[in-house]
């Protein structure tokens, strides 16, 4: 990855009145004025409005004089992240810009094109000396007036000493009217403008891209889930579509992801089908996800039921969770507002199952060798109060809590607690594949009072999970892309239902393959 010397440059000459002009190379533009590095080695400031004409004049190299005026003069340095390693890929002023590409000219006067996906980082800084550059093999041009200046002396313009052989170069692009010439200095502006936000905004983002510019189509095949999939719920042949959207480096970026697909931020490893939508711009980043298909199949049917579990067993997963939080180099904080887990137990014959509200929080830190995420998770969930009468407005209103609060007696008083600890580290640089670690500690609690009036139908139980899981990414080519993963999860539990505690614990391994086409 290298930046691509070009070998034609625009020599711009700026007109203010008639006959009156300055030959040399735009290197800023700004609301009120432009500043051209003039064939002499003056960095000069003309006001915008003081230009009437402007004429381009294509030459093969340039060679920037010697002592070179540092005032007033910002140059630019782009790096570059190759193998691994941080290189300069050019230093010196923008000259010109595309979508996809900017132009510099270096301080040694080296027209240079720079890929915009190839900036790993940017600094703005003065011209701190005055520049020695090298003299180059170019001859001394003559650069002749555009028609409407034909009558205006060229004198001794042009680079180099005057010679009275000097090569004539003609205008190839030519800017006349105000309009024209107010949208061709607003173009340049975009440019240095981009580049400054880059600048700006680099503090706030721990590598240049966090996604790409792709869009992938693939499935996965799952064996062994326990949470990501049910009796009416599938995670294996379900295909999912993941578009990635980067606008530039240090710039707005999202991904969004529909069908069956692990979650690095879930309560479970397990790929699970999801529409998620996570987002990064400047300081903030946000994300949301929900499991659509308990809208698709209905709540009733998305719910474990007894039979699919084992004697003595505990499931739970995420239905919708939505977070955000700041980010400043290579730290972030991440907040939930809102995180929904749904839970089953089943303790012999005896079952329970509900959501539970979970406060989730995260801190990250990201480098370009690695990135390491660490989740914590907290919820209680319990048998609802009784709503006061006194709160009802009308008689409507009361008869509706009267109805709410007997629904009530027929619940069973209970308590659940689940904590949850998630650490996520992945690895960059590897040359074939791209690892990712996942630690998951989960830890639940749950004691249900037998029912009303009778002395059956409570249990307590607990339950000690710990999940390693290894997710490892392979590109086959440019449009085929595999990734699998494998996970063991180590489960103890502890139940009773007449004051005797007993204990059980089981391994539970797991694995799984997707395949995705990129485009």
């Amino acid at each position: 990855m290298t930046a691509q010397q070009v070998y034609c440059i625009n020599i711009s000459s700026v007109y203010f009145s008639a006959c009156m002009r300055e030959n040399g190379v735009i290197i800023s533009v700004d609301e009120n004025k432009i500043q051209l590095l003039t064939l002499e080695g003056d960095i000069r400031n003309i006001p915008r409005f003081d230009i009437i004409y402007i004429a381009y004049y294509p030459i093969g190299n340039i060679r920037i004089p010697k002592n070179v005026a540092a005032k007033d003069s910002m140059v630019f340095t782009i790096k570059t992240l190759y193998e691994g390693e941080v290189f300069d890929l050019v230093k010196g002023w923008m000259i010109d810009h595309s979508e996809d590409q900017f132009s510099f000219l270096s301080t040694t006067g080296t027209p240079t094109v720079v890929d915009t996906e190839d900036i790993w980082d940017i600094e703005i800084t003065p011209l701190s000396q005055s520049i020695n550059s090298e003299p180059s093999l170019s001859s001394p041009y003559e650069f002749v007036h555009p028609y409407p200046f034909m009558e205006c002396k060229t004198g001794t313009e042009g680079i180099g000493v005057a010679n009275k052989l000097k090569p004539r170069i003609y205008p190839q692009y030519l800017l006349s009217e105000p309009l024209l010439i107010k949208n061709e200095l607003d173009r340049l502006k975009k440019g240095y403008d981009r580049l400054q936000k880059y600048d700006e905004n680099k503090r706030f983002y721990p590598v240049p891209k966090l996604f790409g510019n792709d869009t992938s189509l693939g499935m996965w095949v799952n064996l062994g889930s326990r949470y990501g999939s049910s009796r009416n719920r599938n995670n294996s042949f379900i295909p999912f579509i993941r578009s990635e959207l980067t606008e530039g480096p240090f710039g707005f970026q999202r991904v969004l992801v529909t069908g069956v697909a692990p979650m690095n931020f879930g309560i479970h490893e397990e790929p699970q089908f999801q529409a998620s939508y996570q987002m990064k711009s400047s300081y903030v980043h946000f994300s949301i996800m929900v499991d659509i298909s308990r809208f698709n199949i209905g709540q009733e049917k998305y719910k474990w039921s007894p039979d699919e579990m084992e004697s003595y067993d505990d499931r739970e997963n995420e239905i919708h969770s939505i977070s955000g939080g700041f980010d400043y180099g290579e730290w972030s904080v991440d907040v939930s507002i809102m995180n929904t887990v749904y839970y089953a137990i089943k303790h012999d014959s005896l079952f329970h199952k509900d959501d539970i509200e979970m406060s989730k929080n995260g801190i990250f830190y990201h480098n370009r060798f690695f990135r390491i995420e660490f989740f914590q998770g907290f919820g209680i969930d319990k048998k609802p109060e009784p709503v006061p009468l006194d709160g009802a407005k009308n008689k409507f209103e009361e008869a509706a809590i009267e109805a709410y609060n007997e629904s009530l007696l027929s619940i069973q008083s209970f308590n659940t607690k689940l904590n949850f600890y998630r650490l996520n580290l992945e690895l960059y640089n590897f040359k074939f594949f791209s690892p990712t670690y996942s630690l998951i500690h989960k830890s639940l609690q749950f004691k249900r009072e037998n029912a009303p009036g009778e002395s059956l139908g409570g249990f307590s139980y607990s339950s000690n999970s710990l999940t390693n899981a290894i997710f490892l990414d392979y590109s086959l080519d440019s449009e085929l892309k595999l990734r699998g993963y494998f996970s063991l999860e180590s489960s103890t539990r502890k139940y009773s239902e007449s004051g005797s505690l007993d204990t059980s614990s089981k391994a539970y391994p797991k694995a799984g393959l997707s395949v995705a086409f990129l485009f």
